[in-house]
């Protein structure tokens, strides 16, 4: 299953002053891995878990529950709605973080793991010395140590995924034409084909909530969207490295206080 080849198409398409950067996902073993766990995350109930953390994060870095003032919390809401999370829990989450006294704060705590791979690790915790500590043995374990200086080597963007129905009847090049010209009307900056009628778009930061409308006028289904990490330049790693990492993955995603993990694997 993790055979497929990675299919790159490098070609840009400028329009009204906008670079737009077009490519095909394909598949590569890293991509296969993440998105089997994805379905299992989801299937255990653990998506509901990560969403809860990622408002409590973005209400603390906020500072407010009000999500006409804090828009990260706005996003994140808009995510777990989309992940259908019942509104009921959503609330019980919020109304949690206005009784929460603790120190919980949230960190970025960066990895160099196996190949030279970097790792940004999102936590919110009361106790930072506890956590890295218990973080260092696994890191031992899997050929990664703590570093410095890899947030260089990502910039934040808006990571838009969405559904379209129209394109299962598409060939790849079509798909990807028609996606390109989306991009273009909805102010997205780069369109991947992750699967036929599944596209990810990106877009600054800033202008993440605008190309999700837009996209929705179009007629696609965003099933995500949210600010992330993304990096500049992908790091290609060997097959024993790759299953290194997958289970460096399962353990620290196992650790209570992680909200979320980005790399840079090709």
């Amino acid at each position: 299953m993790f055979n497929s080849i990675l299919k790159v198409i490098p070609t840009t398409n400028t329009l009204r002053g906008i670079s737009i950067i077009k490519r095909f996902a394909g598949h590569s073993k890293w991509q296969n891995i993440r998105h089997i766990k994805g379905l299992k995350d989801a299937q255990k109930n653990q998506l509901f878990t990560k969403l809860g953390r990622q408002i409590k994060v973005a209400v603390q870095e906020g500072g407010s529950l009000d999500v006409k003032s804090n828009l990260k919390l706005s996003q994140v809401i808009d995510q777990a709605k989309r992940a259908n999370m019942p509104s009921t829990t959503i609330q019980s989450i919020l109304k949690s973080c206005q009784n929460d006294k603790s120190q919980m704060k949230s960190y970025l705590i960066e990895i160099k793991g196996p190949g030279s791979c970097f790792i940004l690790c999102e936590v919110f915790t009361s106790n930072l010395h506890m956590l890295k500590q218990n973080m260092a043995s696994i890191l031992r374990r899997h050929q990664s140590k703590f570093s410095e200086g890899g947030t260089h080597l990502f910039e934040e963007k808006g990571v838009i995924e969405a559904e379209c129905l129209t394109f299962e009847k598409m060939s790849e090049e079509e798909v990807l034409e028609q996606a390109t010209n989306h991009a273009i009307e909805s102010g997205a900056e780069d369109v991947k084909v992750i699967e036929k009628n599944i596209i990810e778009f990106t877009c600054g930061k800033s202008n993440l909530n605008k190309v999700v409308q837009e996209l929705e006028k179009i007629g696609y289904k965003v099933t995500s969207a949210m600010v992330e990490y993304t990096p500049l330049k992908l790091q290609q790693l060997q097959e024993t490295e790759l299953d290194t990492c997958a289970s460096l993955y399962d353990k620290l995603e196992n650790l209570p206080d992680v909200v979320k993990l980005t790399d840079n694997i090709a």
